[in-house]
């Protein structure tokens, strides 16, 4: 695992848009792994504004944007069965699991999948 290298989730990147500075603070100078299922969410929020559409996708275009791939999916398809947790976020546990790199994230849920390395933020 590099220590440069990082997956961040939707509910990082939306915190990070909402003007959160300790999430600039974690991901500023790193790597960062975009599941594909994270750039979906951002990117089909309703009432998105265009303005604020290009401004995602610029942001990911700085990011790897990680596909579901057959390894992927092999390790979603655990996680599910063990944890029972949504699909979008077993996919991004998976992706994180696969790359051996930390899920940064601000969502609690991901704390029961032990095989995960995790940071998980909190608003104080």
């Amino acid at each position: 695992m590099s220590g440069d290298s990082i997956v961040v989730d939707t509910s990082l990147i939306i915190n990070l848009f909402n003007g959160i500075a300790d999430v600039k603070e974690l991901i500023v100078n790193r790597n960062l792994f975009v599941s594909v299922i994270s750039e979906i969410e951002l990117l089909s929020f309703p009432n998105l504004i265009e303005a604020d559409k290009q401004i995602l996708k610029n942001f990911l275009s700085e990011c790897y944007i990680v596909d579901i791939e057959p390894a992927i999916k092999d390790i979603t398809i655990d996680i599910r069965a063990k944890y029972k947790i949504k699909l979008p976020d077993a996919i991004i546990a998976a992706t994180a699991i696969y790359f051996d790199l930390p899920l940064f994230t601000m969502d609690k849920g991901f704390e029961k999948v032990t095989d995960l390395q995790s940071v998980i933020l909190s608003l104080q």
